[in-house]
């Protein structure tokens, strides 16, 4: 009885594997392979005018190690990758403009690989040293490689 119930369950294990990788039922939405007169429809621009990327969230807090961190993600509708700029305004101005190389920018607030760009919809984040104290205000912004975004600002006091 024991062995059977093993087997039993070992089976369902496995088909509900199965069922999970593979799908069951539902909507296809792959194309079938090999039929002539089927096209696909890909991103155009055509002479549609380039947008500029949404205007930017902002994430804002503190590594374990004591790096604060701005973390700015922003969406651009053709879908082209991004790079952002901050700019912390206060008792002192610093910026973070990622087209002019400042600043190293990461994927994550805790990274040690720099990126030079990101993906639309992708967070980017600056990590600082803290500033002196006082009111600041931060500027951020995405820019598509045509176009920056509209600037979204937030209070911080450090």
């Amino acid at each position: 009885m024991l062995k059977r119930t093993m087997i039993l369950l070992g089976l369902t294990i496995t088909v509900g594997a199965l069922l999970l990788v593979v799908g069951c039922g539902g909507h296809n939405s792959t194309m079938p392979v090999g039929s002539g007169n089927q096209t696909v429809a890909g991103p155009t621009r055509g002479d549609q005018q380039d947008q500029p990327p949404s205007s930017p969230q902002l994430q804002i807090g503190t590594t374990i190690w004591g790096y604060h961190y701005i973390g700015v993600r922003s969406v651009d509708p053709e879908g082209d990758r991004l790079q952002y700029r901050v700019v912390l305004e206060g008792p002192v101005t610093i910026v973070f403009d990622q087209t002019q190389g400042q600043g190293n920018w990461f994927t994550t607030p805790w990274g040690t690989q720099p990126v030079s760009n990101f993906a639309s919809g992708q967070w980017g984040f600056i990590k600082f040293n803290r500033p002196p104290s006082g009111s600041y205000v931060i500027k951020a912004q995405a820019f598509d490689g045509q176009q920056w975004g509209p600037n979204r600002q937030l209070p911080l006091k450090f």
